[in-house]
């Protein structure tokens, strides 16, 4: 009798391929019964005995996918439906249909895991975010983090003629034709280039120049950005241009590492104290790019494309005012082209020399905290990601050598390690299209300021400040304020939505509403900026007139200042903001003529104006609404951008104003359950954290301010001509109003500026424009 439970014999096939007459590789589970996709039941069991097993199985995937499929719709009929129901906010519990089965029939109380910060998220991404579209049909787009000074354009003040972008063409700097084709190749290059190298040989300076203007570069601008340092820069690219004899070969460079050559020489001509340096800037500019476009960064791309390309968005970033947007392209090819090449990832592995391995590891974090920085003061997400690379830091060059001997971190190496740490979370704070809670945003406030900054690089924020100190080389100290500006720019830019959000709903008291953290966060970031960047200017007057992202940091304070008043006179900040405005307005004013925008100053004089009337109307009757003063709809939004779309002429259009009657109502105050985080950030009005201006918070509303009428400038009132420079411009006046300036120095002194093919009087003369 055949024993059915006994072990099977060996060599048999599967029960299932012995029901289905299969061939059986008797291999269990067999490739049969795998492809027919029962390897579960192999080789034992059998499927049931129906006709037509795999239409069954057909069918049931059929059915799975129509099961996923409705299960996505009903999850977008609920959303759309929470949005029509948050948006009447009638405040009524959830609909019926978007309650639970279990909800439906009783109500089971379950604990709440957010703060009391999180239940209004969803309020604060809505009022954020702009998008501009003109008659023809152009677009731009500013997210919530965009810096003022960018997202002004948009709102030109009444009777100032809009400005044009005028860029120097080649063809105005009296450069021969095959430079001028190759210049506008920029910056992918020409594909089957018939030019060789030996074009820009008569534009090469005597080797003294070159080495004098490389020194202006790497005093003036590489304290900053250093993509190519010194060493690197001497053996690679002018010791093989120049030889020993000093005779400059063409033939002994790539051409991308001739385009870095000339955009150091342009970035470096630019503190020249010459007449004719901005025109120099622009004719060794379009020489670089000109040498980057004889081989196409397609095919030829190596760190010196990088470099040329990285260095060329640092020039525009001094040179151009009013290209915003092409330096944000030209940055998002910097970063397409780092990754072509793969600085990325960590290259320590490759079998590349440590010279090669520490020029990508310098390259690619100067890329990635550039890239970052951009992202947030255009309010647009970044090229690159913290989370796709695995690439080292860079040895530090230059360490810090305390009297005691210890040794403290460099400003490079602290900069990579801030934007990878703080300033890349930011951005995936900012750019998340699923708001983060604000309770996550108090968690990187906190982490921002508990980053550690080595002493070196401690600035003071007074003058009197015990201990601390500006470095008496320029350098030094302008590295002392790019680390405060980095923390306390970053902390007003993250903050500024919510800084917004709480003016808006509470503007009687904002500092009683929930967000009342955020308020203090802004303000005295605002405050720290402009007080500490008045005891640098002091000090080192140059070159910290033309760094514009310092200016442009202030400028975006002297906003959010002048707001505070205007939108909330009767706050008790607004007294001590104006006075603060003051101070900024006059050291705006007064430092950044070299590099501003020329419409700003008007921008912060109709602020002003507006500031002072609202305060003088809250001191006159504190009690009286009627007479605040409030944001005109069609005025630009002095908080940011809002979420809106602006057609046609942006400045006409409307922008609809919260009602404060209606927010009040939803103003609060912080809960019991939140002493903590109200006592860390109640410490930031503490006399002994903040500046002196802000000791006094509670003014009496009788204290009287005088009008402020600071003469506007040449600049501010001028348009530029067509083809003419403004930046030119800029520099003639400078000529003229500073003469017996000590630093000027006597004209004989100073290096003549390097013969160009064609006279520049007969192609830029500005008594033509």
């Amino acid at each position: 009798m055949h024993n059915v439970g006994g072990p099977r014999k060996s060599g048999l096939s599967c029960a299932e391929c012995r029901r289905s007459k299969l061939k059986c590789d008797r291999v269990f589970p067999c490739q049969s019964c795998m492809r027919r996709g029962c390897a579960n039941i192999c080789p034992e069991g059998t499927l049931a005995a129906t006709k037509g097993n795999k239409v069954l199985m057909a069918h049931a995937q059929r059915l799975s996918e129509q099961v996923k499929t409705m299960t996505g719709r009903i999850k977008e009929l609920e959303e759309a439906l929470h949005e029509t129901q948050r948006s009447n906010r009638d405040g009524s519990g959830p609909h019926p249909l978007l309650q639970t089965s279990s909800q439906s029939h009783e109500h089971v109380e379950e604990p709440d895991l957010r703060t009391i910060y999180d239940d209004e998220v969803h309020d604060v991404t809505e009022t954020i975010g702009s998008l501009s579209i003109d008659g023809d049909g152009r677009t731009k787009y500013h997210g919530e983090s965009v810096g003022s000074e960018y997202f002004q354009p948009l709102f030109p003040p009444d009777g100032y003629p809009s400005q044009q972008s005028v860029s120097a063409d080649p063809k105005y700097l009296g450069l021969p034709f095959e430079i001028i084709d190759l210049s506008n190749a920029y910056p992918f290059g020409l594909k089957d280039s018939q030019y060789t190298k030996f074009l820009f040989l008569p534009f090469l300076p005597p080797r003294e120049r070159a080495l004098q203007l490389m020194e202006l570069y790497y005093r003036n601008v590489a304290w900053m950005f250093d993509p190519i340092v010194r060493d690197d820069f001497m053996t690679n690219i002018l010791i093989p241009l120049y030889g020993h004899t000093g005779s400059p070969n063409v033939n002994n460079i790539h051409s991308h590492r001739l385009s870095v050559f000339f955009i150091l020489l342009a970035s470096g001509v630019l503190h020249d104290q010459s007449p004719s340096s901005m025109v120099l800037a622009e004719q060794y500019y379009a020489l670089s790019r000109a040498a980057l476009s004889l081989d196409p960064i397609s095919q030829d791309a190596t760190c010196a494309t990088v470099q040329a390309l990285f260095m060329a968005f640092g020039h525009i970033y001094q040179s151009d005012r009013t290209n915003n947007e092409g330096r944000w392209l030209l940055m998002g090819i910097v970063a397409r082209i780092a990754q072509l090449i793969g600085l990325q990832r960590d290259n320590a592995g490759w079998g590349l020399g440590q010279e090669e391995i520490q020029r990508r590891r310098v390259l690619f974090w100067e890329i990635y905290s550039v890239d970052a920085w951009t992202s947030i003061l255009h309010g647009r997400p970044p090229a690159l990601s913290i989370n796709h690379t695995d690439c080292r830091f860079p040895e530090d060059l230059d360490p810090a050598i305390k009297p005691s001997g210890a040794v403290e971190m460099g400003w490079h190496p602290w900069k990579f390690r801030y934007s990878a740490s703080c300033l890349g979370i930011s951005v995936q704070h900012v750019f998340n299209t699923r708001v983060p809670s604000y309770s996550a945003l108090l968690e990187l406030d906190r982490k921002i300021r508990k980053f550690n900054l080595p002493a070196h690089l401690q600035s003071p924020m007074e003058a009197s400040e015990a201990g601390r100190a500006w470095s008496p080389e320029a350098p030094k100290a302008m590295q002392q304020y790019a680390a405060l500006c980095h923390r306390e720019a970053n902390l007003m830019y993250i903050h500024r939505s919510w800084f917004v959000q709480a003016f808006r709903e509470a503007p009687t008291n904002p500092l009683q509403h929930k967000y009342a953290p955020s308020v203090l966060a802004v303000y005295r970031s605002a405050c720290r900026l402009i007080s500490s960047l008045n005891g640098l200017y002091r000090v080192h007057s140059q070159p910290t007139d033309r760094t514009w992202f310092f200016w442009s940091a202030i400028f975006s304070a002297c906003i959010v200042l002048g707001a505070i008043v205007v939108d909330s006179p009767q706050c008790t900040l607004a007294s001590n903001a104006l006075q603060e405005l003051d101070q900024g307005m006059v050291l705006y004013e007064e430092g950044s003529l070299p590099c501003r925008p020329p419409a700003t100053m008007l921008v912060l004089h109709r602020l002003r104006e507006r500031a002072f009337t609202s305060l003088q109307a809250a001191q006159t009757d504190r009690q009286s609404q009627s007479h605040r003063s409030s944001i005109n709809p069609g005025d630009p939004d002095v908080l940011g951008p809002r979420k809106s779309g602006i057609t046609g002429t942006p400045f006409g259009s409307s922008a609809s104003s919260t009602s404060p009657s209606g927010s009040d109502r939803q103003s609060s105050e912080l809960s019991d359950g939140d002493i903590p985080i109200a006592q860390y950030y109640a410490a930031l009005a503490n006399p002994d954290l903040v500046l002196p201006a802000t000791r006094e918070l509670e003014l009496p509303f009788s204290r009287t301010f005088e009008p402020y009428y600071p003469a506007a400038s040449e600049e501010d009132i001028n348009a530029p001509s067509p083809f003419f420079d403004p930046g030119l411009r800029a520099a003639v006046m400078e000529s003229k109003m500073q003469p017996n300036e000590s630093n000027a120095g006597p004209s004989s002194s100073r290096p003549p500026p390097q013969p160009v093919p064609l006279s520049f009087q007969q192609v830029y003369n500005p008594d033509h424009a």
